[in-house]
């Protein structure tokens, strides 16, 4: 039997269906090739990289050495930033030293300030691109700026895939597929996951 649905909310539900797979487009493909990236990790995996270190001289406007002076904070944290994009905010400050951590999509950097010699002594290590992405896919470092736009990503998925069902509902035919492909898929993940994911 035909289920009955309006025509007008078939029409904004095409409308819908179309358009965010459009705006989904590119987005959904990066999903789909990350995801192999991420489930196959020792086709990318890159063993060989060595950190990238530097020795670099505190700046003689920020000497003498006070870390109790805000302005000298202050003046430091400018100098980081600028250099190294890294935030004084997060900076762990003993006696001799001052040490902060930057994590990025696929990067890594510690910066270590000695105050008894004044050197910066930085470690910079990049992972490659597949790492990048791989990050980017996972929302790993990255930002409450893309956490925003896996969040929005998700949510038009939804929409996608419930507009999608909704256009299915009048044709009897081809809705009755529909389930049995989805029952037959989704039944077959789950057995999968039974009988053999440890």
């Amino acid at each position: 039997m035909k289920l009955r649905v309006s025509k007008s909310s078939l029409f904004f539900a095409r409308i819908i269906h179309v358009y965010v797979s459009m705006a989904l487009l590119l987005l959904m493909l990066f999903f789909a090739l990350t995801g192999i990236t991420l489930n196959h990790p020792n086709w990318f995996s890159q063993t060989d990289q060595e950190p990238k270190r530097e020795q670099v001289p505190i700046p003689a406007y920020l000497l003498p050495v006070d870390t109790q002076d805000a302005q000298w904070r202050l003046a430091t944290g400018h100098w980081l930033k600028s250099e190294w994009a890294m935030d004084m905010a997060t900076a762990d400050i003993d006696e001799d030293e001052i040490s902060l951590v930057s994590k990025g999509p696929g990067t890594y950097r510690s910066l270590t300030l000695d105050l008894l010699d004044g050197q910066a002594y930085v470690e910079t290590l990049e992972y490659g691109v597949v790492a990048v992405v791989n990050d980017l896919h996972k929302g790993r470092n990255t930002g409450t700026a893309w956490a925003w736009i896996l969040d929005l990503s998700a949510v038009l998925i939804i929409l996608f895939s419930l507009t999608g069902a909704y256009l299915l509902l009048p044709q009897t035919k081809r809705l009755k597929k529909s389930l049995l492909y989805m029952v037959l898929v989704s039944g077959s993940c789950g057995l999968v996951y039974v009988y053999f994911v440890p």
